[in-house]
């Protein structure tokens, strides 16, 4: 098993909580189902990430719903990550 495949698993794990995360931020749901659960260990596992490129970089005016511009770079510099290492 090359070192590739090795870091390729927890980023593409990682891609997949995220890509969670986005996708029920756009969904108004209680926080004591399952879906709000599922919502906020995607937040919990994601914010360390998220966090610091929200703090860099200004919101937009008018964001469209739980998605702004920190979301979307997180998004590509992972892509770009998995095209590197995967």
């Amino acid at each position: 098993m090359a070192l590739g495949d090795i870091l390729c698993i927890p980023i593409l794990l990682f891609e997949f909580v995220f890509l969670l995360r986005l996708v029920l931020s756009f969904f108004p749901i209680q926080s004591d189902s399952l879906w709000g659960g599922a919502r906020s260990l995607s937040v919990a596992l994601t914010e360390p990430v998220v966090l610091p490129v929200r703090k860099a970089v200004p919101p937009l005016p008018g964001a469209l719903g739980g998605f702004g511009i920190a979301e979307l770079l997180v998004l590509i510099a992972l892509q770009v990550i998995i095209q590197i290492v995967c």
